[in-house]
């Protein structure tokens, strides 16, 4: 049944860009009918935009289905974000309706859409929001790509990353690099490989670390980023042996990645979808 959701909001999405080179208001009756179904499968299409939504926030794009898909009367689903997230709906709302939707965001919001592959929208929405904290979700809804975290416990990067100017410099990265990362250890730190304590949600507590850091040019992808115990990213980051651990570290990646790269289709099509969007769109 997920397979079949992603199958149709993919179709979804296309029908919303086509849609909105016309300039046309797309509602869910129209919408359903245009995937010839009947007009009255509202609540499967509203089902399909929050799974493009979840794909949307991902990828760092304003959500584009809540103001693309309307009812009837033209109204954006009174229901959509009120109940979880209420004082955050206008905020949300206004950065969706400010931004111009280019084809690179179209594009961005189907590779993530393969990236959330495997569930349905409330699955979706469950694995995204636990890419963030509170702070940072309600900073990517409403303004934009967040650091995930800016001390060096999170630590991740770009190729040629875009700076940010907040108190200080920062760098734009990409959650999905640590979602891969962190699936590829397993739930097992990659240098010491001692499982990572449990987590409330029964899963293993690692953390992401750049062999080359950002600073230094290093790249945002899974060949450069390992996922580490918090004792180990401390001591790469502040230890007496830093070096000599980077050193350590390049070694054995080299080896993870090449397993990685054999897992499974979700990990060719992050690398594929990594390798096409880079340097096209970087949402800031």
């Amino acid at each position: 049944m997920a397979s079949i959701q992603h199958q149709d909001a993919r179709r979804l999405l296309d029908i919303i860009q086509s849609t909105a080179k016309n300039s046309k208001l797309l509602t869910y009756g129209e919408a359903a009918r245009l995937m010839g179904r009947p007009e009255h499968h509202s609540r499967a299409i509203a089902q399909m935009c929050d799974l493009l939504d979840a794909a949307a926030c991902l990828a760092g794009v304003p959500l584009l289905a809540l103001v693309a898909v309307r009812s009837k009367s033209g109204e954006i689903n009174p229901k959509a974000w009120e109940k979880e997230y209420g004082p955050m709906r206008d905020a949300i709302i206004k950065r969706s309706q400010d931004h111009q939707f280019i084809p690179e965001d179209f594009t961005a919001i189907a590779e993530a859409l393969l990236e959330l592959e495997g569930g349905g929208n409330r699955k979706a929405w469950k694995y995204v929001k636990g890419l963030y904290s509170e702070d940072e979700l309600y900073q990517r809804l409403t303004k934009g790509n967040v650091d995930v975290n800016a001390n060096a416990v999170e630590d991740l990067g770009v190729d040629m990353p875009n700076h940010t100017r907040l108190e200080t410099w920062t760098y734009a990265r990409d959650p999905r690099v640590r979602a891969a990362v962190l699936r590829r250890a397993g739930g097992k730190c990659e240098f010491c490989g001692k499982l990572g304590f449990m987590k409330a949600d029964g899963s293993q507590y690692l953390e992401t670390h750049h062999i080359i850091a950002l600073a230094k040019d290093g790249a945002d992808r899974t060949t450069n980023v390992i996922a580490l115990c918090a004792d180990d990213h401390r001591e790469a980051h502040f230890g007496a042996r830093s070096e000599e651990i980077e050193r350590q570290m390049m070694g054995l990646l080299g080896a993870s990645d090449r397993r990685f790269a054999h897992c499974g289709r979700m990990a060719r099509d992050y690398e594929a979808s990594t390798a096409r969007t880079d340097g096209v769109h970087r949402p800031t």
